[in-house]
């Protein structure tokens, strides 16, 4: 059903959708007319990165009256609704389903504030929360993220560059699973193209996935898996790489510590490698032959011994 009219209930459907609001004063009020059809959101950068970008949103430029956007998208992740009435933001432009050139009287304005050059400045919380604010109007408006959203270098015919650092059509992949999974109910997880990288999206499960590939990714100290410290594993770096490399260390190599020798009241090198009295050290296969020699060895004798007990001394 199609929405007409000021969207008042900007701050309300933002505020559900877990994004903090701050309602600047005469807001309800603020605009430069009244909207009509309810028709879409178009996202922005401010192009300057401070904390103060709110304010020329709000007073407007030298050049243009404000209020120059409905919203405000800090770097904290909070929102500032500005207005409700119409804001001089779109400029010339087209965009499927919206009037050509006169998409203020009909879509919602988010200014985010970044300087909008590379090295990017977005921030994590606020990614995300760019994705959830145009998710909760959407669904209030009941579009997709498809028909309802575009970026304002999508729509300008001017040559806009904004919002600049964001893969657009991987921005509306999210806000279309956030629509579809309302606050209260579980989202599953983004699927990710072929040869996606664990950085692609900024869903607070990512963090999680980024730490563990940086892990994987870099050096990591072995010899932390197979001590004779009974396994003990020392500053948490127990991560696959470290894992094999002690594997390989321990099998081929001489890393491994005798065990018998460190049962038998031995030091372990590991520990105090300087002792007149440590334990042998080698790999599992030499360990493994010389178990092999010795149990040999020990079947010998015990049938000398034998013999001997017998008196049989032939």
């Amino acid at each position: 059903m199609a929405l007409f009219g000021d969207p008042l209930w900007l701050a309300d459907v933002i505020r559900a959708e877990g994004v903090p609001v701050i309602e600047v004063e005469g807001w309800k009020t603020r605009g430069h007319g009244d909207y009509r059809e309810n028709l879409g959101v178009l996202g922005h950068h401010t192009a300057g990165g401070g904390s103060n970008d709110w304010r020329i949103v709000l007073n407007g430029r030298p050049d243009l009256e404000g209020p120059l956007a409905q919203i405000v998208l800090e770097k904290d992740g909070s929102v500032k609704i500005i207005c409700v009435g119409v804001a001089w933001h779109a400029g010339r432009g087209s965009w499927p389903g919206w009037p050509t050139n006169n998409a203020n009287y009909y879509v919602v304005g988010i200014e985010a504030v970044s300087r909008g050059t590379a090295p990017w400045d977005w921030t994590e919380i606020q990614l995300i929360n760019y994705k959830k604010t145009v998710a909760a109007i959407l669904r209030k408006m009941g579009k997709s993220a498809a028909e309802g959203f575009a970026g304002h270098k999508e729509y300008s015919s001017e040559g806009k560059i904004d919002p600049a650092g964001i893969d657009l059509n991987a921005f509306r992949r999210d806000v279309q699973r956030i629509i579809d999974n309302p606050p209260g109910t579980v989202t599953p997880p983004a699927p990710k193209p072929p040869g996606a990288s664990v950085t692609d999206d900024n869903s607070p499960d990512t963090a999680k996935l980024q730490e563990v590939f940086h892990q994987v990714g870099k050096a990591q100290r072995v010899r932390q898996v197979f001590q004779k410290t009974f396994y003990n594993v020392k500053d948490g770096n127990l991560w696959p790489r470290a894992g094999l490399a002690d594997i390989w260390n321990e099998v081929v190599w001489d890393g491994y510590v005798n065990p018998v020798d460190v049962l038998d009241g031995k030091d372990d090198p590991d520990i105090n490698p300087s002792s007149p009295n440590v334990a042998r050290r080698g790999s599992l296969v030499s360990y493994v032959l010389a178990i092999y020699r010795e149990t040999v060895l020990t079947r010998r004798d015990t049938a000398a011994i034998l013999k001997h007990l017998k008196g049989d001394q032939k």
